[in-house]
């Protein structure tokens, strides 16, 4: 398991055979994302799966009849090099700059939304903000502008508000 910014989590294998990667826990990594790299920390390095039969029977949901979360497992490439690890402070530099544009655009139009955080993906391919509103917005227009600016495809990713978070 891997950890982002602001405590993000996904997972990831390690496709080398031969033993010579073998990341740690709190190991920084360069991993495989979304049409490109990213660099994340090493949270968890073992896992096992339980197979207890609490699935429903294997149909993809659990004992409460939801929907699991489908899990699209990516590969560790490597460990992230000195001069990478270095890069991270003008990565979050960059997207605070990023963060603070958004939140200016969403003013000027008005949209009912509050942008909380900017993060962009290691290799630059993607760059999401995550906002908090009340109801659907429609933001296509800032997502066109956004793009105009930073040249890279942007997401818009709601999160929960940490009061209602449980």
């Amino acid at each position: 398991m891997v950890e982002f910014k602001a405590g993000r989590t996904d997972f990831f294998y390690v496709p080398d055979t031969t033993g010579q990667l073998r990341p740690n826990v709190g190991d920084l990594v360069i991993v495989e994302a979304d049409r490109g790299k990213d660099l994340g920390k090493i949270a968890l390095n073992t896992l096992t799966l339980e197979k207890d039969g609490s699935n429903g029977g294997g149909n993809g949901s659990n004992e409460s009849g939801d929907k699991m979360r489908e899990l699209h497992v990516k590969r560790i490439y490597r460990l992230a090099a000195p001069e990478e690890i270095g890069l991270l402070l003008v990565k979050g530099q960059d997207e605070q700059c990023a963060l603070v544009v958004c939140q200016q655009k969403t003013k000027q139009r008005k949209l009912p939304m509050d942008v909380v955080d900017a993060e962009y993906q290691w290799d630059r391919r993607k760059l999401t903000y995550y906002f908090v509103a009340d109801r659907r917005i429609d933001f296509r227009e800032l997502v066109r502008e956004l793009f105009k600016i930073y040249k890279t495809r942007i997401w818009m990713c709601a999160v929960t508000p940490p009061n209602e978070a449980s």
